[in-house]
């Protein structure tokens, strides 16, 4: 009996070690510390214009991309804090309004309606209309370690859609950032 409890103890024991363990390995490799002292698991450092993430109109006209450019851009950046090199998609996600009298009458613009020009630390990297964007992905991209990458995104009514319904009619999208998994 006496074996028993030993081996039962010992068997807890093992467990424990290997737990703190596990956990310590955790902290040490694969997570960060956010300005609050919380724990984070990301090493990526986002920062959003105006400590917001929401894009709304700004470009309310149909623009062909060459006047589009004159557009007072959405601009956010991508830190890396780690020691390694990690891969981020940027997101860009619909948004609704549904609390605010000034659009409750409102209808959202179609993608199709809606053109993009993405800029990457001042140079344009992509555009195009909205909705050839796959899986809601705006850019993929690997950063090195201690790298920034600041973005600039303009939205704006395509030219093509002047012969549509696009006016009394508005868009609203949210930009997120997802490290991928290695």
């Amino acid at each position: 009996m006496k074996k028993f409890i030993l081996l039962v103890l010992a068997g807890i024991a093992l467990f424990a070690f290997i737990f703190a363990t596990s956990v310590l390995w955790y902290r040490f490799f694969y997570s960060t510390t956010t300005d609050d002292g919380t724990l984070g698991v990301s090493s990526i450092t986002v920062r959003l214009d105006d400590d917001n993430n929401v894009i709304d109109e700004s470009g309310l006209i149909p623009l062909d991309d060459n006047t589009a450019i004159n557009l007072t851009p959405y601009e956010f950046s991508v830190q890396n804090d780690s020691d390694a090199s990690t891969t981020y998609n940027v997101l860009l996600e619909d948004g609704i309004i549904s609390d605010d009298a000034t659009y409750s009458s409102k209808e959202l613009l179609s993608r199709n309606q809606l053109r993009y020009q993405l800029s990457l630390n001042g140079k344009v990297i992509k555009s195009g209309e909205l909705s050839t964007i796959k899986n809601n992905i705006l850019d993929t991209r690997n950063i090195n370690s201690g790298q920034i990458n600041n973005y600039q995104l303009r939205i704006y009514v395509s030219e093509d859609a002047q012969d549509t319904d696009w006016q009394n009619k508005y868009y609203h999208f949210n930009i997120n950032v997802q490290t991928e998994e290695n």
